[in-house]
């Protein structure tokens, strides 16, 4: 009877809770402060920026080495002694992005001995949402599919681009107009998206700034990014924006230049050669090699992006020497 007494009067000890393990914290990379205005780069970090400028050139993911999602469809006249029609059907890359648009678009604008000559048009739904999905631009802010007017962008691209750039291919020489490629970015920024009640319901700078960049690499286009913007500390506004985001990036190319102009264009076989050499003569490269420096610099992760390379800049990096100033 004692004994059971003893039983019913005990009190019942409550168990111990069990100690969840914390989750392991992955070890952040290493990084540094960055400011908010374009540095004055180091050859070093031009060199990793051209080594990433030609992966995309290929048409390669700098980050894995993987050929980049999506096709182009261009078909040229080649002329000759005999005129033979060839068809470029490749994944998408920089030099094929630069035959679509800037191939296509000198040849409205009637610029002579392009010997390429287009049956059709090459600035396409299909090529143009090719330029989307490899710039990453489904994601990016104003770039907004709902508000998006491809069919009215496309018309003022190949119509009044077209025009300004006519006009300052035969008078820039006489008389430079400095803000030409600022002004057509935000010109174009508009036309991309619906106008509806006599007003523009939106803007689409990223998109506008690849398409001139690709289409008239004459022109000083800067693609527009918004880590970069927001590494600059810039107005989101579109237009004091970008006028402040050309001011920005145009002082530190020219202060970036001496370093930028050791970098030359990689030869193509595919394109016109009046195309590259357009390109070329205008420091499309250094621009595309610089796009890749401040993108680097105002990486949004504010991780180290070195262990992110591709295997193919990485033995280039670390493994294959080569001497800097």
């Amino acid at each position: 009877m004692a004994t059971a007494a003893k039983k019913q009067t005990a009190k019942k000890v409550p168990r111990k809770a069990s100690k969840k393990r914390a989750k392991r914290k992955l070890p952040k990379s290493a990084t540094f402060v960055r400011q908010p205005q374009v540095p004055n780069f180091s050859e070093a970090a031009i060199y990793i920026a051209d080594l990433c400028a030609r992966e995309s050139w290929i048409g390669n993911s700098y980050i894995n080495g993987k050929p980049l999602k999506g096709s182009l469809n261009f078909a040229v006249t080649v002329l000759g002694a005999e005129p033979r029609l060839e068809e470029f059907i490749s994944h998408v890359s920089d030099e094929g992005f630069l035959i679509v648009y800037a191939t296509g678009l000198m040849n409205l604008a009637g610029i002579p001995d392009v010997n390429f000559k287009v049956p059709g048009s090459s600035i396409t739904y299909e090529n143009l949402d090719a330029l989307i999905v490899a710039a990453e631009l489904d994601s990016a802010v104003n770039t907004k599919r709902n508000i998006t007017d491809i069919a009215q962008g496309i018309n003022f691209l190949k119509n009044d681009c077209v025009q300004r750039y006519r006009d300052w291919s035969r008078t820039h020489n006489q008389v430079p107009q400095g803000n030409i490629a600022r002004d057509l970015v935000k010109a174009l920024s508009k036309e991309l998206t619906i106008f509806d009640n006599n007003k523009y319901l939106g803007n689409q700078p990223a998109l506008a700034s690849r398409l001139l960049n690709f289409g008239f690499p004459e022109l000083c286009v800067y693609n527009f990014s918004q880590p970069i913007q927001k590494g600059l500390k810039l107005n989101s506004k579109p237009d004091s924006g970008l006028d402040d985001y050309y001011e920005l990036l145009d002082d530190g190319y020219r202060r970036n230049w001496n370093v930028l102009s050791k970098f030359s264009m990689p030869p193509s076989q595919a394109m016109s050669q009046v195309v590259w050499q357009r390109a070329n003569n205008a420091g499309w490269w250094q621009r595309r090699v610089y796009d890749f420096a401040l993108k680097l610099y105002f990486s949004e992760s504010g991780m180290n992006y070195f262990p992110n390379f591709s295997p193919k800049v990485q033995e280039n990096l670390f493994v294959k020497a080569r001497a800097f100033p």
